[in-house]
């Protein structure tokens, strides 16, 4: 077997390389610094990349893929990587989100304390022969209130060191539940214009994007407190820097401390002019132990994502099957094949997918949503997205890039949990809304380990999805069971499996499992058949 090819476009700890290095079935080249326009033409030949934020993986990049199939971020952000689009080329995104958690967290802490105390004035004062006690007035952290914007990981870490300082912690996170806060005595607000005017101090703690792009802009500083600080040590233009600076400078702000910046290397950015902005250069994740950490993460997972072995923290796809208890991913294999059957028996357009999760099996979530992640879809969602759009799409499908194809579908995709549904306490369920119909199909995993489709709109069935079938919906009349036996007895075709299904209206649903294919011919045939409304092969 050839060995896998991983190319490293940003210097990474020698821990990390020492990893790849040691295993027998990778092959890897460091070529740091790296310009896009060197890294296009070859970058199909490599297996996977690793990088930092030395490296920007645009669209354009990644055009003509080639073999490669997973992009590695030796850190946090992902910014400088275009997750869609190598979503929609099938390629794995992934991070190491907690090898420099805490270096991102005690940075945090120190710039807090630098700018509610002055301290890198101070000692610049002291250091150029001033002993000016009075102008180092500050403030104490005991008994005020910081606002946390994004409870992740780091955000919560912030939260905790907090607590030790006797401040109040309270937190803006539309995607973290309040469980969560709870458990941290976080105070969790639904509008981050409550949030901003109850803020002694402010920190952010998300990623760049859409979303949070200019989250905190002109309009917003006049919903704060007077003498407010601000501390930004996540990513450059959450904060509207023009108006951090005409803030700063009128003295609304007490003090600044930043990070980063919107545009980097920032050696030219005003906000440096000013006495009360204390800034350093995105050295965030920059410890020893942090660099160590992310090196080691994002080089054990990559080796495990091409080798086909369990990983985490790939960020364009919420979940790995295999960390599924094993009722659930009969549960998940049930969906995606609901999906498919959907797929080929729902008349029209596809404009929204609804998924209902009824029962103590889907209490829990498996994955959460966060700031980070681009979908917040439970595996189940996941499947039937793919078994739905794999129907017309084919191989171009994925896990990963599924949300993506219906999102550029203009599909509404939704989710809901229900203790009980009609008389189902265990049960998945699909809506199809289309331009010309809605299709419901609800399935169940029973005690043998079978999962099953139970009922299609009023139609309660028994049918296992796994197969090829011959689907019809028929008038209730006397004699059409019999002629599709008989056709294709006459076709030489052999029955395997029959299931049907009558409704108080006068309509029968069949599901005809068959061994052998069934030609056009034969189809037309039955579609002759007085009181056929519709027929066709379905494929699962």
């Amino acid at each position: 077997m050839s060995k896998y090819k991983i190319l490293i476009t940003d210097h990474i700890a020698e821990e990390g390389m020492n990893i790849l290095g040691d295993d027998p079935d990778v092959e890897y080249e460091l070529k740091a610094g790296i310009s896009n326009e060197e890294l296009k033409p070859i970058i199909g030949d490599y297996d996977a990349i690793i990088t930092r934020s030395g490296t920007t993986v645009t669209k354009e990049l990644i055009e003509n893929p080639g073999k490669l199939k997973v992009i590695g971020r030796a850190g946090v952000g992902l910014d400088n990587v275009d997750i869609e689009a190598a979503s929609k080329k099938g390629i794995i995104v992934m991070n190491a989100p907690t090898g420099n958690t805490l270096a991102a967290t005690e940075l945090t802490m120190g710039m807090m304390l630098s700018a509610a105390r002055k301290i890198p004035a101070a000692n610049f004062s002291l250091k150029n022969g001033e002993w000016n006690r009075k102008k180092f007035m500050g403030i104490q952290l005991y008994n005020k209130t910081l606002g946390i914007v994004g409870l992740g990981r780091i955000g919560s870490n912030v939260a905790v060191r907090a607590k030790s300082f006797g401040m109040k912690v309270i937190a803006y996170d539309p995607y973290i539940k309040k469980e969560k806060a709870d458990s941290l005595n976080v105070k969790l607000y639904d509008d981050l214009e409550e949030l901003l005017a109850e803020s002694d101090v402010l920190t952010f703690h998300t990623p760049l994007t859409k979303e949070t792009h200019d989250m905190i802009r002109a309009e917003h500083f006049s919903l704060m407190k007077d003498n407010v600080i601000i501390i930004n040590c996540a990513r450059g233009g959450i904060v509207n820097e023009s108006a951090l600076y005409e803030n700063a400078k009128s003295g609304k702000i007490f003090c600044v401390g930043i990070d980063v910046f919107e545009k980097e290397p920032a050696t030219e950015n005003r906000l440096l002019d000013l006495d009360n902005v204390f800034v350093t250069p995105h050295i965030g994740a920059n410890t020893s132990e942090g660099q160590k950490g992310v090196a080691v993460i994002i080089a054990e997972q990559v080796i495990s994502a091409l080798k086909g072995k369990s990983y985490i923290n790939a960020v364009n796809i919420p979940f790995m099957k295999s960390q599924l208890p094993e009722e659930l991913q009969l549960y998940f294999n049930t969906m995606e094949k609901m999906g498919r059957l959907a797929a080929q028996i729902t008349k029209g357009r596809a404009e929204a997918i609804n998924v209902k999760l009824v029962g103590k099996n889907f209490e829990e979530d498996v994955c959460e949503k966060t700031f980070d992640t681009p979908f917040s879809y439970q595996p189940y969602t996941v499947a039937a997205l793919k078994g739905f759009l794999q129907v017309s799409l084919m191989e171009s499908i994925s896990y990963i890039n599924a949300p993506y194809f219906a999102k550029d579908r203009d599909m509404y995709v939704s989710e809901s949990k229900y203790e009980y549904y009609e008389h189902y306490s265990d049960l998945i369920v699909l809506e199809v809304k289309t331009d010309k119909e809605t299709k419901v199909l609800g399935g169940t995993v029973f005690n043998n380990n079978e999962g099953r489709v139970v009922f299609i709109d009023d139609f309660h069935i028994d049918m296992e999805p796994f197969g090829t079938y011959l689907y019809f919906r028929n008038y209730d009349n006397p004699g059409v069971i019999g002629k599709v036996g008989t056709i294709l007895g006459n076709h030489k075709i052999n029955i395997g499996g029959f299931d049907l299904s009558r409704q108080n209206e006068g309509q029968a649903m069949a599901f005809v499992s068959v061994d052998n294919k069934i030609s056009s011919e034969v189809l037309e045939e039955i579609k002759q058949i007085d009181g056929m409304i519709e027929v066709k092969v379905v494929e699962i």
